[in-house]
């Protein structure tokens, strides 16, 4: 790999970790299904100009965008709320790769060997670690939603790797045509004291929402397309699990995380199941910007 792709790999991965150190800093002081309406406002504003109509697809990408936009976030967010750490989403957000895994051989009818079962297997196995780690258990409904984001985002992918045909930005456009309207319609409904809370925002927060936004959708997701052009997803992927020992050291080092001993164990056997997932992929995916359009897997974004 070139040192300039070294770069952008870094790039990518800082920009997909510290948008959860970001967004865990920006809802404490904005809802945070407001702040998701926000973040999708600011990639529409840049990306608008260059939406195409794609015929045949319009269907299914208002499906992805529901899933992969509009439920992946507010669960996602709503959870980060809910933490106390980023750390623990950090490592939680990874279960989209075993989520996925399942859902292709449910729906795609793929095969996977004991291998991949296994790291599945230990996937969940150091979920259930982090969960029973007392400090982690008293805010069990923030994992809740934080797993669900996980699986409703593997979904939109699965479906995503079987229907779409459109480039990384041209997803990302619509996904947020999609998610700013209706995240800002559940805010509506769910949410209270929006309106005080953006007129209110620092500096800080402001900044993080517009990390969020360009950070994470466009650098993340297009630093990860350019790669793709050059590279097989059987490369890219293992080395996208750099982005949670990022999300997890920001989270120490910025909003001040305590790590327990049993959530750095459950952490460590989690990420292991999902390498041997990803791992076992190297022969079977096949790495084209056209084929895996949005980016490899569901992120904490």
């Amino acid at each position: 790999m070139r040192v300039s792709h070294w770069a952008l790999l870094i790039a990518v991965n800082l920009a997909f970790g510290l948008n959860l150190v970001a967004t865990k800093f920006a809802v404490a002081a904005v809802p945070p299904l407001a702040f998701a309406a926000m973040r999708f406002a600011l990639v529409l504003l840049v990306l608008a100009p260059f939406l195409r109509w794609h015929r045949g697809q319009m269907l299914v990408l208002f499906i992805v965008g529901v899933l992969m936009g509009t439920l992946h976030f507010a669960f996602l967010t709503m959870g980060l709320a809910l933490a106390d750490d980023v750390s623990t989403v950090a490592i939680l957000a990874q279960l989209g790769v075993p989520f996925a895994t399942l859902m292709s051989v449910v729906f795609l009818k793929e095969e996977i060997q004991w291998r991949r079962w296994l790291g599945i297997t230990m996937a969940f196995a150091g979920v259930m670690v982090i969960g029973f780690d007392p400090r982690v258990f008293n805010y069990g409904s923030a994992v809740i939603l934080v797993t669900l984001a996980a699986a409703v985002a593997a979904g939109g992918l699965t479906l995503m790797k079987s229907r779409v045909r459109v480039n990384a930005f041209q997803l990302q456009g619509w996904l947020a045509v999609v998610a700013c309207p209706t995240l800002a319609l559940l805010s509506l409904v769910f949410e209270s004291g929006q309106s005080e809370a953006m007129t209110s925002m620092s500096m800080p927060v402001i900044g993080s929402l517009v990390f969020s936004a360009l950070g994470a959708s466009l650098l993340g997701h297009g630093g990860t397309f350019v790669l793709l052009r050059h590279y097989d997803l059987s490369l890219i992927s293992p080395l996208l699990l750099l982005s949670t020992i990022f999300g997890i050291a920001g989270g120490v080092l910025i909003l001040d995380d305590v790590v327990t001993g049993r959530m750095w164990l459950g952490g460590a056997v989690t990420l292991a199941g999902v390498l041997l997932i990803t791992l076992r992929n190297r022969n079977r995916i096949a790495a084209s910007p056209l084929d895996q359009p949005a980016v490899i897997k569901p992120r904490a974004e």
